[in-house]
Parts: structure tokens; C-alpha cells; sequence
């Protein structure tokens, strides 16, 4: 994938943007001709996958976009910027081809491109290869507006290359329609990794577009709920508060059962085949870390390549202390999360950096939490452990540093005594195998099977070696569930989804309102949001130039 990602401008269609312009101008070379073969296709899908780069999304626009803003991450407001109070309006990327909206929408011309060149041969259906390919076609445009729909609500459904600019917003139903006919389709193309045909790692797979399409039904079925009066048990800040959930627009038609029933079908399939295709890794320091990239846990995501201008400056330059090789812990793991782990539980055992220096300079330690030196013992190695004549025990604005994007080996880290390149070898992850396992926990607990999600619940807690474990004892559906939406806060921390689970259960507003504010340092984050921030700002040049849209979101 990397030689074609480099090669794809001497190759490939030049697609040119402004805002989501469906201008494109055209090398010799036409899709058409490329769709005949199969190398010729691959360039035609790969160039939809450069995406992620072109627009500088994953090296940080779709950090910054899907994760700031929700109740478990923390870091300085010149950090955070707009995007950690839910107004991406004054962040550097709104309103320009950098924007998410225009990032998108740039994925979806592509895809919509790709999958009329290859529709325009019979290669699709007689090639197993090209098939995967158009497959993979499929599961990009429903990846984009998967996102779409959650940040903006109702959007334009462009699905030709030749759409008019001057498009008017579909409803919620119809766009979610339009994604789930995608993935469903892109089943029957897209084969099993074992199955061969599948590209190099960062292309989609069929297990890939199978817990894709549950994430997708789970948010469908939750929505719904909220319109039933559903209730969901949050912890905010030590304190379990129970919430009526806000109905979510535009699920009102939504079937619950039938979505949670599908999610579960989607997510057997996927579980069944353990071990063959992915698998977990057996623990936290065979998961993470540059020395872990591309393990059987990991389905998909954004490959990294080798050169320094397709790597992610966000995630190891954001998230690692100084000397690790970070920039100084810029954006880390809200103190609020970190006390709802057991204290055994891999995922603050190793999952962030207890000790570390405050910078390159002060030598003298900082510990988190802090005055505590539980962690100054055999949970870690010799080299994450403090010194204790040199612990600054009097320091309170530590915070817990997240590991799991650290560009090396996180049982050995390595020292640095001055910040090191801003990349990582680490691709961004966005779908892993633990997710079938927290998904289906889902689905069957709105489909009154509360032992059996609360064991699949307890595979995830037993690999993170949490004391606590829930079957035989959770029977309650309320408790069952908010269980299985802390699970995923646990297990998916600064994976880019939080705040969209929130979203989808109708607590954004509640939860964020009653956390108040978040200790970053020594400092606070106000949480407190409005009607407003429920979805972002469609870029201003995309109300302007498309006359069908009609006006901006709520508040903008």
C-alpha cells in the first residue's frame, strides 16, 4: 500500500478540491483504463485511502475533531483549542480543506469515482481481487458518512462523481440508510484476511466492514432507545448518577430490536473466527507500542508509511511525556476515568505513565496519582520506576500520560535528553478485534441476555486483568448496560469514540454538564455545554457555495 500511496499522483485521477468540489482534472491515464486491471483498480481505491493524508486528518484534524471534546480527555486549552469545547469553529482547520466536512467529502468524490470506474468493466464481478476492491470502495464512502451523520446530523448524500454542488441535506434516516446499504453490500465483495486478496495492511477486510456495520446498528439501536425513555448509570467524578436519556434526533423511525439483532449477528461472525483472521493479543504490552504495530488485535486503520510526510505527528507527539520522546504530555487521560479502573487493571498498570519527568530539563520526577508510589514497585520495570530520593512528592499537577500510542517499546521505553521527531512508526488505529466482544455485550443486553453480555464483557476485563468481573452477578438492564458503556470508556480510551457514545445515548449534554469541569494539571476545563455543541459547524464556504443546504447548524 505504501508504493502506491507515493506513486498515486503520476498514476491516478488528480482530484482537486475546494470545499467538497466535484472538480476533478484527469491525467492520460482514466479510471476506466485503471479499473480494467487489477493493479490498475488497486491505484483507483488506494487514492481513496490517501485521503487520510492529503487533508492532514490523521496527523491531527481527526484527533483533535473526535476526541477532545467528552468528559475522559484532558490537556491545556492552547492544546485542546476550540475543538476541546465543542466548537471546532475557531480551530485551525475549520473552513478549510482541512475541515472534516471537506475531508469527507473528499473520501466520498473518490469513492463515488472508483466505484463508477469499476462498475464500468465486468472485472468487479469476474475478478475475485477487483472484487475486494470495489468492496473496499463501499466500506470508505459508508466510513465517511458514518462520520458525517454523527458530527453534522443531516447531510447531503452525494453517491455520483457527477452530483450537483447544490445538494440539499437527507435526513438522518435516509443518510444512515445509505451507510448501512454500503456496508451490507460490501459484505458480500470483501473477503476474510486469510481468505488472500486482501491488500497491504490499511486496507478493509470483511471483518473490518463486520464490526464497522455493528458500530453502525449499535448507534442506530441506542438512539432509538433514547426515544423509549431509556436510562443509562454514568460515573461522574466518584459520583454514579443515573440518566433519563435526551431522545437523539433523527432516530425516531429506528427498529432497536432489529439493529441490536443484526449488531449481534454481525458480531458472532466476527467472534466465531478468533483466532484465525485477528485475535486479542494475550496483554496490555503485546497490544501497544511502536514494537506492537500491525498485531492480530489490530483490523484496520490509517497505515503509516515510510516516509516522514504519511506518518502522524498527533498521536506520539501529543500524548508522551518528555523524555519518552513526546512533546511534554500535551493531551492525556482525564483523572476522572483513571480512578474507575481496579487498581490492578492493565490499562493503568501499564497503560500510562505513572512516573515520568516534567520536562527535559527538571530531572526530578512526578508521579500520578500524586503523593503515591504504589506504582514504585514490581508492576513496572526498573526504568519506569521512580527514584525515591528524587521524587517530587509536592507536585500536584501530575497527570496520567497515556502509552498506547508511544512509538517504541512500552515495557522498555527509551530516554531521550531532547525531543525526537514529532512521528511515530505506530499507525491510527480505528477498529479493533476487542470491539466485536463490547459490541455484541451490547446488543445483548437490549436483547434481554444480560449473563452472556455481561461474560463478553468479562473477556475484555480478565485480558486487562480486572479483579472485578460481572456475570452471575449484574441481572439489573440498566446496570448491564451502563457497564458495557464504561467498558468501552475503559478499553477504547482516546480511541475516538467516547464522545460519540455519549452522542448516541443521548447523555452528551448531561454527563458533560454534570462533570462540570476536568483537572488538567493545575488547571480546569470547563465542560459545560449547550444545545449548540450537539453537532459541529458545517464549514461557512459549504453554506455559501451549495444554495440547496439552507442555513449552518443549531447555533452557528
Amino acid at each position: 500500500m505504501k508504493k502506491i500511496i507515493y506513486s498515486i499522483s503520476a498514476l491516478l485521477l488528480s482530484f482537486t478540491f475546494a470545499s467538497c468540489s466535484m472538480e476533478e482534472n484527469p491525467y492520460a491515464v482514466t479510471a476506466e483504463q485503471l479499473a480494467k486491471s487489477e493493479d490498475g483498480a488497486t491505484q483507483l481505491v488506494t487514492g481513496i485511502y490517501a485521503t487520510f493524508w492529503d487533508h492532514w486528518c490523521m496527523q491531527q484534524t481527526y484527533l483533535a475533531w473526535m476526541d477532545y471534546d467528552q468528559d475522559h480527555s484532558a490537556g491545556p486549552g492552547w492544546v485542546l483549542s476550540s475543538a476541546g469545547s465543542g466548537d471546532v469553529t475557531s480551530h485551525w482547520a475549520y473552513n478549510t480543506t482541512n475541515d472534516l466536512w471537506s475531508t469527507f467529502y473528499c473520501m466520498i468524490n473518490r469513492a463515488n469515482k472508483a466505484k463508477e470506474s469499476l462498475e464500468s468493466t465486468d472485472a468487479y464481478k469476474e475478478n475475485a481481487a477487483v472484487k475486494q476492491l470495489y468492496g473496499e470502495v463501499l466500506f470508505l464512502r459508508a466510513f465517511a458518512y458514518f462520520h458525517l451523520v454523527r458530527m453534522y446530523g443531516a447531510v447531503p448524500l452525494r453517491l455520483t462523481s457527477a452530483a450537483e454542488e447544490n445538494c440539499p441535506r437527507s435526513s438522518v434516516e435516509d443518510v444512515y440508510a445509505q451507510i448501512t446499504s454500503d456496508l451490507e453490500t460490501s459484505l458480500d465483495c470483501l473477503h476474510f484476511l486469510s481468505e488472500g486478496n486482501v491488500g497491504a495492511w490499511g486496507h478493509a477486510d470483511k471483518t473490518a466492514a463486520a464490526i464497522l456495520l455493528a458500530r453502525v446498528y449499535c448507534t442506530m439501536g441506542s438512539a432509538a432507545l433514547t426515544h423509549s425513555g431509556a436510562e443509562v448509570i454514568v460515573d461522574v467524578k466518584g459520583d454514579k448518577k443515573r440518566f433519563t436519556c435526551d431522545k437523539v434526533d433523527g432516530a425516531e423511525n429506528f427498529d432497536a430490536n432489529k439493529c441490536y439483532t443484526r449488531a449481534k449477528e454481525l458480531c458472532d461472525m466476527v467472534i466465531e473466527r478468533r483466532g484465525v483472521d485477528y485475535d486479542l493479543m494475550p496483554n496490555y504490552l503485546s497490544l501497544w507500542g511502536g514494537n506492537n504495530a500491525r498485531n492480530k488485535e489490530f483490523v484496520w486503520g490509517a497505515a503509516a508509511g515510510s516516509d516522514v510526510s504519511y506518518q502522524t505527528s498527533g498521536l506520539n507527539n501529543y500524548f508522551t511525556p518528555a523524555p519518552y520522546g513526546g512533546s511534554g504530555t500535551w493531551i492525556y487521560m482525564a483523572p476522572n476515568l483513571y480512578q474507575q479502573y481496579d487498581e490492578d487493571d492493565d490499562r493503568i498498570v501499564h497503560g500510562v505513565w505513572h512516573y515520568y519527568w516534567a520536562s527535559y530539563t527538571n530531572k526530578k520526577w512526578i508521579a500520578y496519582p500524586a503523593n503515591s508510589d504504589r506504582y514504585n514497585a514490581e508492576h513496572l520495570p526498573d526504568n519506569l520506576k521512580a527514584v525515591s530520593t528524587e521524587f517530587y512528592s509536592s507536585y500536584k499537577g501530575a497527570v496520567p500520560c497515556l502509552t498506547k500510542w508511544y512509538k517504541d517499546d512500552i515495557s522498555n521505553p527509551s530516554f531521550y535528553s531532547q525531543k525526537q521527531a514529532a512521528t511515530t512508526q505506530q499507525d491510527v488505529i480505528l477498529i479493533r478485534f476487542a470491539e466485536a466482544y463490547l459490541l455484541r455485550a451490547e446488543a445483548e443486553v437490549e436483547l434481554g441476555d444480560i449473563n452472556a453480555a455481561m461474560k463478553d464483557v468479562d473477556v475484555i476485563r480478565k485480558r486487562a486483568k480486572a479483579t472485578t468481573l460481572y456475570a452471575g452477578y449484574v441481572s439489573d438492564k440498566v446496570e448491564a448496560r451502563s457497564l458495557v458503556l464504561k467498558e468501552r470508556a475503559l478499553e477504547f480510551c482516546m480511541e475516538f469514540n467516547r464522545k460519540f457514545d455519549l452522542l448516541r445515548w443521548g447523555l452528551y449534554l448531561n454527563v458533560m454538564n454534570a462533570t462540570e469541569y476536568i483537572e488538567c494539571g493545575t488547571a480546569k476545563r470547563s465542560t459545560i455545554r449547550t444545545k449548540k455543541n450537539l453537532l459541529y459547524a458545517i464549514p461557512t464556504s459549504e453554506v455559501a457555495e451549495n444554495d440547496a443546504i439552507g442555513s449552518n447548524n443549531y447555533g452557528y
